[in-house]
């Protein structure tokens, strides 16, 4: 018969050669993550550029970066674009999927042609919109104009109202694919028996997207929600290659203005400062809206 004592140092053995398994991936994970977020925030308290001597400033940079015009302007409008943008992302996603869902000629192809624009980089995207976009020979103001529906070409890309559009257009096309697929998958869940269920008991079709379909893609749905507004609110390369940022800052996010304060003011103390200062807000809303959450959201079930 097995002692406890025998028990517990095997399974100490185990736990010890569990660690060692595991140990070369944390040192990887450590090295590529800890690593830069700590050295992110040492030279953010510092004065870092080569231009001026380095020294030790503490929350100097912050209180640069927050009191900044620019960065309250940057602020607003990426708060902006993830309001208009994440609502109409996932409200076209569950249509999408639900389309997907339906039988019909070609679905499997376009389920895997879809996936298209989203491989395609976010500043290879904004290259080929900005040929869309041009305000003289760009092929929407030409096929407009063709067409008869507009007298003269249409600045898109500088009047600011509409270079903002031209984003959130551009940023939707790139990102509805895997929203798309993703709640499709959780569409595919969902037992066909509680639709039978719910029409039986003389259900629409709108109270059974309500009652059955929307309950059922919740837990993707918040998945799906986080990780969208993250990377709308981490959006660079897009705005980067199809507008500059402009007309004027009608365009600059935050991740934008990140790239600006480092690498075109060289003021590398205050862009570290503001990354730190995006990353703490981006963790305030995520733990925010999870906490604002019913306890069964994630898991798809009541408690």
């Amino acid at each position: 018969m097995v002692s406890r004592d025998d028990r517990g140092g095997h399974r100490r053995r185990v736990d010890r050669v569990g660690l060692l398994l595991v140990a070369p991936a944390v040192v990887i994970v450590a090295a590529f993550t800890l690593y830069p977020l700590g050295y992110a925030v040492y030279t953010s308290t510092r004065i870092s550029s080569p231009l001026l001597e380095g020294r030790f400033v503490g929350f100097e940079n912050y209180r640069n970066v927050v009191t900044s015009s620019y960065f309250l302007d940057a602020a607003g409008t990426t708060a902006a674009f993830v309001a208009v943008t994440l609502p109409v992302l996932m409200a076209l996603g569950v249509a999408v999927a639900l389309l997907l869902t339906e039988p019909f000629f070609g679905n499997t192809l376009l389920r895997a042609a879809m996936l298209l624009p989203w491989a395609i980089p976010a500043a290879a995207a904004g290259v080929i919109w900005k040929w869309v976009f041009l305000d003289d020979a760009g092929a929407l103001n030409a096929s407009l104009y063709s067409l008869g529906v507009i007298d003269g070409y249409v600045p898109w890309l500088t009047t600011p109202t509409l270079a903002r559009m031209a984003v959130v257009v551009v940023f939707i096309w790139t990102q509805l694919p895997l929203v798309s697929i993703l709640l499709l998958a959780a569409l595919r869940t969902i037992q066909p028996v509680l639709y039978d269920a719910a029409a039986v008991d003389g259900a629409s079709v709108f109270r059974r997207f309500l009652h059955v379909t929307l309950p059922g893609i919740r837990p993707m749905l918040v998945i799906v929600g986080v990780y969208e507004g993250l990377v709308a609110i981490a959006t660079f390369d897009l705005t980067f290659s199809l507008t500059g940022g402009g007309p004027g800052t009608s365009t600059t996010l935050l991740a934008y203005f990140v790239w600006s304060e480092t690498f075109k003011q060289l003021n590398f103390g205050q862009g570290a400062a503001l990354a730190v200062v995006i990353a703490l807000v981006s963790l305030v809303g995520i733990f925010g809206l999870l906490r604002a959450l019913p306890a069964d959201a994630l898991l798809g079930e009541e408690r």
